[in-house]
């Protein structure tokens, strides 16, 4: 399994690699040695736009990201790591928690009455409570996708 750490500077990566499924990490502000130290210990690669820190490491599972925009760094990581097949839209973009069904009633009155009106299938992060539907920004978050991995 691929699992990501991204350094303060990657933010924006973090949020599209959850969104394809990939377990990733995001936690600002972290010292180099915390980040390091908490990589080696979950198995997960480094992602960093910090030379020094990759270069200074020995901790293997470090990949130095070049560009500055997300949509050059998400080309980036697909060509210097080899991602698996992932499942889109299913973790937390905001904690990375991985999202459950929930029951349409239950979200009643914690979504626009529009939204409950439209949908009939729910997701929920168990940790942070944020509540997900399929809604027209799923549709455009996988074209634009599409778009940037091409």
């Amino acid at each position: 399994m691929t699992r990501f750490l991204c350094d303060e500077q990657l933010g924006r990566l973090a949020k599209w690699l959850r969104l394809q499924g990939f377990d990733t990490i995001f936690q600002c502000p972290i010292s180099d040695t915390e980040l390091i130290r908490r990589a080696q210990l979950e198995g997960r690669i480094i992602l960093t736009r910090d030379k020094h820190l990759a270069d200074k490491t020995l901790w293997e599972a470090i990949v130095l990201i070049e560009n500055k925009s997300y949509k050059e760094q998400l080309k980036e990581v697909g060509r210097k790591v080899r991602l698996p097949k992932s499942t889109p839209f299913s973790r937390c973009l905001e904690c990375n928690t991985l999202i459950q069904s929930i029951v349409r009633e239950e979200v009643r009155g914690l979504v626009p009455e529009e939204v409950y009106a439209t949908y009939e299938k729910f997701y929920t992060c168990p940790v942070c409570k944020k509540i997900f539907w399929q809604g027209s920004h799923v549709q455009n978050s996988k074209k634009r996708l599409r778009m940037i991995i091409r």
